[in-house]
């Protein structure tokens, strides 16, 4: 097998203004140090990524050829999940954070930036220490099997185990049990948040399969947070999953579940979280939605286990409102769609994309109608992998309008016209099509009554958030209030 020789180092010349906030990427204000990494990474994902091979044996392969960087990393923390994940990550990053410790944190995707999927010690990597990084495990894997995953994994850790961090925190990519990241053999704690249908074809066709393999980061003796569960998957049985995974490791992994050792619940404008016969009143978590609420019961439970000298209310209460997660229910501030509507109107994005994350949407858009009526209009747009009837499903008793567009430079993308016939079927009236994000959103304002306040919910794919935070100069900073 042979590569794309990596490109040539280039010097700087000048240094304009980063696009990019640095304080959600590490994107460089050189222009040509950004078009060498974009090569870096145009090569990497024609790597084997066409053969996803659900196993180890490449990554254990390849760390060893690194030095086992994984066995010289700070307290880990293992994330595994359908949805929530991501959020989960980022309010246990900010407890930690206002702890005063700090944190190494690996996710995917990245919704901009590569550099969003690292951070070192609380901060994003820069463009130039992922070129040398990812040029370094290039160099070191030569022609052997491996796909984009595994080798970006790899690295991620090897840059991990050469900074000081007090923790480090290991978010999975679909799977769980031979997941690339499954490679920690004795983890400070795991986390399963909720478990649903997605990624079937590696996974599995029911919901127990799925969960096996996410409770395949279970390890001996290490205790295992479990985010609350919808009904549906616990009438199909995951819990008994996990307990029956806990029962058959060598030591048994102590389970901590929603709803038995730990509990979590809104109140009026607070959130009441309880362990071990403990209850504590602390502020709503920054970010929206009622489903945040126990995304950030898992973390608290995760880091009373992992700091609980540092669990202490008033840590908590700065953490859980300094969480930053962008395009998960976010609203837009001064952002260039805002030019395009109203002043009254507001535009809010989220990367929801399967069924659990549209009952989590339609359980907020019921919130919003109850709360002030004001009409919301849909803007979605989707991968082919995902199936359409059941996204919009939920959606469609709240939609006063459904614009369907697509993600630019994504080419599993559906067009709007293979989504209308879906849309249709399932009932929607008021249908509309539009080349992007910018001429859905411009659509809807020319239709609407301006004098009239409104919302427009953009949502479908992580993707479409990259576009629609990745269009106009600086605008993660604008777009996130920075």
């Amino acid at each position: 097998m042979t590569y794309p020789p990596l490109p040539k180092k280039l010097s700087s010349d000048n240094e304009p203004e980063p696009r990019f906030s640095a304080r959600f990427t590490g994107a460089s204000p050189d222009p040509k140090i950004e078009a060498q990494l974009g090569a870096v990474m145009e090569r990497l994902y024609h790597f084997s990524n066409s053969k996803i091979d659900l196993s180890l044996s490449r990554t254990y392969r390849f760390l060893n050829a690194l030095g086992n960087p994984h066995h010289r990393l700070p307290p880990v923390v293992h994330v595994a999940g359908t949805n929530g994940k991501g959020s989960t990550v980022a309010t246990l990053r900010a407890l930690i954070e206002a702890s005063g410790q700090t944190v190494h944190v690996y996710t995917s995707p990245h919704l901009v930036h590569p550099t969003e999927r690292i951070r070192l010690a609380g901060r994003p990597i820069t463009s130039e220490a992922l070129l040398d990084l990812l040029t370094e495990c290039i160099e070191m894997n030569k022609v052997e099997p491996i796909t984009f995953f595994e080798l970006f994994t790899c690295a991620s850790i090897l840059a991990f185990s050469r900074t000081h961090a007090d923790f480090t925190i290991l978010e999975t990519g679909m799977g769980g049990r031979l997941d690339t990241t499954n490679v920690i053999d004795t983890p400070a704690a795991t986390i399963i948040t909720n478990i649903s249908y997605d990624h079937m074809a590696f996974l599995g066709q029911t919901l127990p399969e799925i969960a096996r393999e996410k409770a395949g980061i279970m390890k001996p003796h290490t205790p295992c947070v479990v985010g609350r569960q919808f009904e549906e998957a616990i009438q199909e049985g995951v819990m008994e999953v996990f307990l029956k995974q806990s029962q058959n490791l060598s030591t048994e992994a102590p389970l901590v579940r929603c709803g038995s050792e730990w509990f979590c619940e809104p109140d009026n404008d607070q959130m009441l979280f309880s362990f071990e016969g403990n209850q504590y009143r602390l502020p709503l978590p920054s970010l929206q939605g009622t489903h945040q609420i126990w995304n950030a019961g898992a973390a608290l439970a995760a880091f009373r286990i992992i700091a609980p000298d540092h669990f202490q209310p008033e840590i908590l209460s700065t953490g859980l409102t300094q969480i930053e997660w962008p395009g998960r229910l976010q609203t837009l501030k001064n952002h260039s769609l805002q030019t395009l509507v109203p002043r009254s109107w507001e535009i809010t994005i989220d990367g929801g994309h399967n069924d659990t994350g549209a009952l989590v949407l339609a359980e907020q858009m019921k919130k919003w109608h109850g709360a002030d009526a004001k009409p919301i209009h849909l803007v979605v747009a989707m991968v082919n992998r995902r199936d359409p009837k059941i996204f919009l499903r939920p959606l469609l008793p709240y939609a006063a309008s459904l614009t369907l567009t697509t993600i630019e430079g994504e080419e599993s993308a559906y067009t709007p016209e293979q989504l209308f016939e879906s849309a249709k079927t399932l009932g929607f009236e008021r249908i509309f099509m539009a080349d992007n994000a910018h001429e859905a959103v411009k659509s809807i304002a020319a239709r609407a009554d301006n004098a009239a306040p409104a919302r427009i919910l953009m949502t479908g794919s992580l993707y479409f958030m990259g576009n629609i935070l990745g269009t106009g100069s600086d605008t993660l900073r604008t777009s996130l209030g920075w």
